[in-house]
């Protein structure tokens, strides 16, 4: 039997990586079968910005893939696949691969080791991803960085109005990085602010929430694919699933 491996020696964030090993792994079980794939470890991630020894095992610990998919080998020779090819077809055929046997896997994985019950509070809890400019960027992030907070404020407001007869309260949550003065428009008493946190309470949270608002980044797009809740899909270069709302 032919046997592929996840994508290796990546440099890039969690967001993308994590993306790669998705979409590699969802499209080679679905097209050769659920032993056909070993799963690579990840070496290196940018946007360690506490230099912690531990980002990569809590990375790890937080999609939960070492311990459920069989591991590379030392004399197994691996087939790969280029990744453009792996996600033209993902994209291709998004909504069949992000209902199939393999992403339920990923889901339940990415689970396993984590209360669902993030918030804790009862509430209709909307996660906003903002992506905005990091030293990692190197002043190439392009327009990735330069959507105006006005374009997030106003689907917040719309959340507002359509739920505005619920018999719960909304609770908005804008993760980010950056000053709290880079976001006054923003700024009520049904927003709560989490800007340069943790990117594993950050990346729970943004797949926990009940509505996601995603920003160009693979960091929240990737957070959408596993997700089940309302997605509100902020347009760049990966496609969206049929049912999430493109604003």
């Amino acid at each position: 039997m032919e046997l592929f491996c996840s994508p290796s020696n990546q440099i890039d964030g969690f967001g993308a990586q994590y993306q790669r090993i998705i979409e590699y792994y969802i499209v080679v079980v679905c097209k050769y079968g659920i032993n056909s794939i070993h799963y690579t470890p990840i070496t290196y991630l940018e946007h360690n910005y506490n230099n912690s020894n531990k980002f990569i095992d809590n990375i790890e610990n937080l999609i939960n893939l070492k311990e459920n998919i069989h591991l590379v080998e030392q004399n197994i020779k691996y087939t790969q696949i280029g990744f453009g090819i792996i996600c033209k077809e993902f994209e291709e055929n998004i909504d069949y691969y992000c209902q199939s046997d393999p992403m339920n896997f990923i889901k339940k994985c990415f689970w396993e080791n984590k209360d669902r019950n993030v918030f804790k509070n009862n509430k209709i809890n909307i996660a906003v991803h903002i992506r905005r400019g990091n030293i990692h960027d190197k002043g190439k992030a392009g327009a990735r960085i330069t959507t105006p907070n006005e374009y997030y404020l106003n689907i917040m407001n719309g959340i507002r109005n359509k739920y505005k007869e619920h018999d719960k309260e909304l609770q908005f949550h804008i993760y980010s990085q950056g000053e709290m003065n880079n976001f006054a428009i923003l700024q009520k008493e049904d927003v709560i602010f989490h800007l340069d946190e943790d990117i594993c309470k950050t990346f729970t949270e943004l797949v926990a929430a009940d509505i996601l608002l995603t920003s160009p980044s693979s960091l929240s797009y990737v957070a959408a694919l596993i997700s089940d809740g309302e997605i509100y899909y902020k347009q760049f270069w990966h496609k969206p699933r049929s049912n999430w709302i493109i604003y």
